[in-house]
């Protein structure tokens, strides 16, 4: 089963359609890293309530400005090292990370509204 991770954060616009689908598992994994690496507390329990619950469709416009950039940012600065430890050698799951870093990067720089 597959899951949907749309970054569509809040404040930005001409985003087109950037949709991560990625294997459920693979989409929680990478929920509960960046559950453990947010600072805002509120943040990473709906994270964690999102995971708990077996959701498969995460869009980042769910959630405020200032959250959806601490996500986003989790995502490109810590995440590739964190598959790397995960899944050593394995270039399919470093590509599919990567493919989610290039969003997120292309969302980051999107012109705000």
């Amino acid at each position: 089963m597959s899951g949907d991770f749309i970054i569509d954060p809040r404040g930005k616009r001409d985003l087109g359609f950037l949709d991560w689908s990625p294997s459920r598992g693979m989409l929680h994994r990478v929920l509960e890293f960046v559950a453990d690496e947010v600072e805002d507390p509120e943040l990473a329990a709906d994270l964690r309530d999102f995971v708990a619950g077996n959701y498969a469709f995460l869009s980042l416009s769910s959630y405020s400005e200032a959250q959806g950039a601490e996500i986003m940012r989790v995502i490109r600065e810590k995440l590739p090292a964190a598959v790397e430890e995960w899944f050593p050698g394995d270039e399919g799951a470093r590509q599919n990370i990567a493919e989610l870093v290039e969003m997120v990067e292309e969302a980051e720089a999107a012109p705000s509204e």
